[in-house]
């Protein structure tokens, strides 16, 4: 007790990860703690696999939700400003510590690059272009190449 600080017991679990773990009981001061099945630390959804489906989801939603927003309340059309407030508004939620989340699944990769894939395509003048031709006249990089780049990073 060097800080002063007390463990807030009923504000902790236990997430047993893999599927041979057995699962003890623990306890906190006399206080037994939860088993969960998922755990949500700093804002990313785990499961007792280790699998971030469910984190995956929710982003993807908050995102696809943003990027409607920034279409349907900026006065300005212009594709220049909407792709702008996108880097800004949108990309934030689908990167937010990617390097513990980056998905191995392609299911999971094509369902982030959906929302930069379909907010693209909405721009005036940018529809009939495939989506790398979008990604060169903005020169900008695909959601899971910046991931990777960040992954790289992290790492080095």
């Amino acid at each position: 007790m060097k800080w002063q600080l007390n463990i807030a017991a009923h504000k902790c679990c236990v997430l047993h990860v893999g599927r041979n773990n057995t699962n003890y009981e623990y306890n906190i001061h006399n206080s037994k703690l939860v088993n969960a099945t998922e755990v949500v630390d700093l804002g990313v959804t785990v499961d007792s696999n280790m699998r971030f489906d469910k984190h995956i989801n929710k982003i993807v939603t908050k995102a696809h939700q943003r990027a409607a927003l920034i279409c349907r309340c900026f006065k300005s059309k212009q594709p220049d400003i909407l792709f702008r407030a996108f880097t800004v508004y949108v990309r934030p939620i689908l990167e937010y510590c990617s390097a513990v989340w980056n998905p191995g699944y392609l299911c999971d990769i094509n369902k982030i690059e959906s929302v930069q894939r379909r907010f693209t395509k909405r721009l005036k003048g940018f529809h009939s272009l495939s989506y790398v031709d979008r990604l060169k006249t903005w020169n900008t990089e695909s959601l899971e190449l910046r991931r990777l780049k960040t992954d790289l990073v992290t790492m080095y």
